[in-house]
């Protein structure tokens, strides 16, 4: 007989459908050397092959062990033959029980150490996303972005890591706080609507809130923010400084691919143009760096927002290759210079 059909015997004996003949057949193979322990070592590596190796040998090691003393337990071949049958079908019971309590285990253990991998969204310049988290939240990804969340995000806590730009629409939990994390700021909110920015290239971490309440905590402050509210968190100071905006859909204008600046560095506003258009910008001359533009140039072409740049200050621009090269207009310097006095 195959091993197939001793496996169905065995099926059927359980079932008490098996007959004298075909039980003293069954008990033949599982006394024979090393078969049904073979056949049963095989159905263990199938059922626990995501199990911890050492775990998964040392607990079928102690299931063999359980069967030797079953073995050695069995009567003599003198003893009457139902005592007998009795004594084998304990055995069987005893192994599949042993197996059950065993599968219930190795289930458990895995569970517990279960980790979910992690999950990243990873945009690039030029490029936006969208994604629906397994809570519910809805996010938008900026360019040059890096969301990511994994184990933390279970039934006790909803954390997310953020390098670049996002906007979070978050689906009330009031167990399960929700928390963006970035290298410099915690943002934490039960169920609201908020935008989180914190790119490595630029000196400030800042967050909008929409609606809701969001509390955002950095190494060295914990503030609340209420709607129409701002945190800019300087990364050279550590210090966090709240303010009060009159739109903050200026904030997110980003979603619908459009851009808007709020008294914004022309080194940031280089940063957000690199990012939005994959382009390289480079500063000829460093102090056009400090001046500041506020504004929405909309959804245009790089070079209209250039240009309109060139008309409030004192810049100029030159296009090279692949490469945009910014330097300062002298003498529309002096005019300004002048003009400010």
């Amino acid at each position: 007989m195959e091993k197939t059909d001793y496996i169905q015997l065995f099926d059927k004996f359980l079932l008490k459908q098996a007959s004298t003949e075909e039980i003293q057949v069954l008990i033949q193979w599982l006394k024979s050397e090393g078969s049904f322990q073979d056949w049963a070592e095989e159905e263990w590596n199938a059922a626990a092959s995501e199990m911890d190796t050492k775990l998964q040998r040392k607990l079928f090691g102690q299931i063999k062990e359980k069967i030797s003393q079953i073995d050695r337990t069995c009567l003599p071949e003198k003893e009457n033959r139902p005592r007998k049958l009795y004594l084998w079908s304990a055995r069987v019971a005893s192994v599949i029980l042993l197996l059950l309590m065993t599968g219930l285990s190795v289930y458990y253990y895995t569970m517990s150490q279960m980790i979910m991998p992690d999950m990243i969204v990873s945009v690039e310049k030029g490029q936006k996303a969208n994604v629906v988290l397994p809570d519910g939240s809805k996010v938008w990804v900026n360019s040059d972005s890096r969301l990511s969340y994994g184990s933390r995000f279970n039934q006790k806590e909803r954390v997310l890591s953020l390098e670049g730009e996002a906007y979070f629409e978050v689906t009330p939990d009031k167990d399960r706080p929700f928390i963006v994390e970035t290298d410099e700021l915690a943002v934490r909110a039960l169920g609201t609507s908020f935008n989180v920015k914190s790119y490595e290239e630029e000196k400030d971490a800042s967050t909008v809130l929409m609606t809701g309440k969001v509390e955002v905590t950095s190494d060295y402050d914990r503030l609340v923010l209420n709607p129409n509210e701002r945190i800019v968190f300087n990364k050279q100071t550590g210090h966090m400084e709240k303010s009060t905006v009159e739109n903050t859909g200026d904030y997110i204008n980003w979603k619908y691919n459009a851009l808007t600046f709020n008294g914004e560095t022309f080194e940031n506003i280089v940063h957000t143009l690199e990012r939005y258009y994959n382009t390289r910008i480079v500063f000829e001359s460093e102090t056009l760096k400090k001046y500041r533009f506020t504004g929405t140039p909309g959804n245009t072409s790089l070079e209209s927002i250039l240009q309109i740049l060139s008309l409030t200050s004192p810049l100029s621009y030159e296009v090279r290759d692949s490469m945009i090269i910014l330097r300062e207009n002298v003498k529309q310097k002096a005019y300004y210079e002048k003009a400010l006095k």
